[in-house]
């Protein structure tokens, strides 16, 4: 249910956001509150990429149409800050990118990244032109950029990163949307008033969750102005259900890191053998040790899931016996609220990793909750992955409209 993405490819999340919310780099420069709760802790200067480099990176993972788009150069940090984990204060970590350029108000967009495995995919482990996510260029393109690493990678590497949790996926987000404020505060940056949220995938969770936080319970300093997701998995319960009935998932990665993280952070302290069959139940702890990409352990894994899981996991699922599990998973889905802010959602009908009736159930339980400023565009490309472009038209499309 996420989606990572690796060069070539690497630059299909800058691309998901090329144009989104462009009309905004003049507006009024806001003041950032002072917050008597101090989240950030730390900064250290990643580096500085110029336009032209960006653009060959671009044009040398395949996407020489989006050249013009890359106007700045920016500046790059890694931003650690005070978060919560499991009732105790932690330190996380996060990037953030920003154009350099004195004369202009630019805007903020928070990024829910993708779902990572490997310690080295964290963004605060930037370094180009060898390691990058990709989002960290939405700062050439005129956006002060917040990409946090999310629990489990970067400062927080030692923790099982908590997936599909509602609470720390907002929370870890808009902690670090205060200690990147306090960040534009001491460099003087030009911040403007909008605020943008957006995700792909795994990152649309993120993104959906902290949208949802924010609305629920209003917080100082911040107001999202608009917020575009793409083919998340939002109501987790009917997914894994899916998942088990059609006894196959081409990303076993996700369900091993799932099942490990629930086991932890709700305290459930159960074997995993309770879950996995062997070898795998044996092998996992090491597979998620933070040292192989999502590539290297599916392949390990099966997809057949009658072979990866304990039959008897499987039996009690379907049969409503695993309560702990399928109270987490309907607690942690985010599908059924109101969403006052404008919300687009698109999804493929053909994406082969989270069905498209998962963005309609969202779509439908949200007009059905009294939302007026939501819309979901279903598109008709091949695959997950390869959706993603084709959300990319469309966002552009939907914004050139939105522009006139």
């Amino acid at each position: 249910m996420e989606f990572r993405i690796k060069m070539p490819s690497a630059f299909l999340p800058i691309l998901v956001i090329l144009i989104l919310f462009s009309s905004c780099a003049e507006d009024e420069i806001i003041s950032v509150p002072q917050n008597n709760d101090i989240h950030l802790t730390d900064t250290s200067f990643l580096g500085s990429v110029s336009p032209g480099a960006i653009k060959l990176a671009a044009d040398l993972a395949g996407y020489p149409q989006f050249l013009p788009y890359f106007k700045y150069s920016i500046e790059l940090y890694k931003i650690e800050y005070h978060t919560t984990y499991r009732n105790k204060d932690i330190i996380a970590s996060g990037v953030i990118s920003y154009p350099v350029n004195e004369d202009i108000i630019f805007p903020i967009m928070l990024v829910g990244n993708g779902l990572i495995f490997a310690d080295e995919d964290a963004p605060s482990s930037f370094k180009f032109p060898v390691r990058y996510t990709g989002f960290e260029f939405i700062g050439s393109m005129g956006y002060i950029t917040l990409i946090p690493d999310m629990i489990g990678f970067g400062e927080s590497k030692d923790l099982i990163y908590p997936i599909h949790n509602y609470e720390y996926s907002a929370r870890t987000m808009i902690d670090f949307f205060y200690a990147a404020q306090e960040f534009i505060r001491d460099k003087n940056l030009k911040a403007g008033s909008k605020r943008f949220l957006t995700g792909y995938s795994q990152g649309a969770y993120i993104a959906l969750s902290t949208l949802k936080m924010i609305e629920s319970n209003p917080l100082s300093g911040i107001k999202i102005s608009a917020t575009a997701i793409g083919a998340g998995g939002f109501n987790l319960l009917d997914l894994f259900t899916s998942f088990m009935d059609e006894n196959y998932y081409t990303a076993p990665s996700h369900l091993a890191i799932l099942l490990s993280s629930y086991n932890v952070i709700y305290d459930w302290n159960r074997p995993l053998s309770d879950f996995f069959q062997e070898p795998y139940a044996t092998m996992i702890p090491e597979l998620l040790s933070g040292s192989l990409n999502r590539e290297e352990i599916d392949a390990k894994l099966s997809f057949h899931l009658d072979s990866l899981l304990n039959p008897q996991f499987i039996t009690d699922f379907k049969n409503g016996n695993e309560t702990s599990l399928l109270q987490a998973l309907a607690e942690n889905s985010i599908a059924d609220w109101a969403p006052k802010g404008e919300l687009r959602i698109i999804h493929s009908l053909n994406d082969e990793r989270i069905p498209v009736s998962d963005s309609q159930y969202t779509y439908e339980q949200m007009l059905n909750n009294g939302a007026e400023n939501v819309s979901l565009t279903i598109i008709d490309t091949e695959g997950h992955i390869n959706s993603g472009l084709e959300f990319i038209e469309m966002i552009i499309q939907w914004f050139d409209q939105k522009k006139e």
